[in-house]
């Protein structure tokens, strides 16, 4: 039986997390006023908590999977 592979998706779902943070992170550098607070906070602040929970998630789907795995090939 071929296996899910689950963590390949998250470690690029958390790499693009990565990214976007660190280039959020230099476009406030020269891009830091009211328009770019209210971005942020309608965007980036609502998505990043929802991405990290949906990594959590992933993480245990995964190991469950795994373990239905195992169960069936016994």
């Amino acid at each position: 039986m071929k296996s899910c592979d689950l963590q390949s998706g998250a470690g690029r779902i958390r790499r693009a997390l990565e990214h976007l943070e660190l280039a959020w992170a230099e476009a406030t550098d020269e891009w830091n006023d009211e328009a770019s607070r209210a971005f942020q906070e309608r965007h980036l602040e609502p998505l990043i908590p929802v991405v990290k929970t949906s990594l959590d998630a992933i993480g245990r789907m995964e190991l469950l999977l795994r373990e239905a795995q195992r169960d069936c090939e016994r």
